[in-house]
């Protein structure tokens, strides 16, 4: 099964097409609002998968889950893949996340329903 290389949650994200590099920009660690509800314009979150032996031609399964601060129910996004080089990288776009309340946004990642790693956003009252 691939191993995670990275898991992180940022505003945008920019693949450079002659070099292939990733540029991940404004990493999401705290978000502020003046009011609730707010809203997250965009999010992405982004994951590379190293290839192991045996890996090949083999259909995965990553899935995004998204808490909200206030809401009971986690939301998933599952997205499938092959991995057909040394590294595969998966990128899941959000628009106008909506968030009720401060406390903890959550975004966990799995790969054939085995939890990988976690991403955690502070979401705060801006008291300005």
């Amino acid at each position: 099964m691939p191993k995670l290389e990275y898991f992180l949650v940022s505003e945008s994200v920019s693949v450079d097409q002659l070099t292939n590099r990733t540029s991940l920009f404004n990493i999401l660690e705290e978000v502020k609002a003046n009011k609730f509800p707010a809203v997250i314009p965009q999010v992405v979150v982004t994951s590379a998968w190293n290839r192991e032996i045996g890996d090949e031609d083999i259909d995965y399964q990553v899935k995004v889950r998204i808490s909200l601060p206030g809401e009971e129910e986690p939301k998933n996004f599952p997205m499938n893949f092959k991995i057909e080089s040394d590294r595969h990288r998966l990128f899941q776009g959000f628009e106008h996340l909506q968030i009720q309340q401060p406390g903890e946004l959550k975004f966990e990642v799995f790969i054939n329903d085995k939890y990988t790693a976690s991403h955690t956003v502070s979401i705060q009252k801006d008291e300005q």
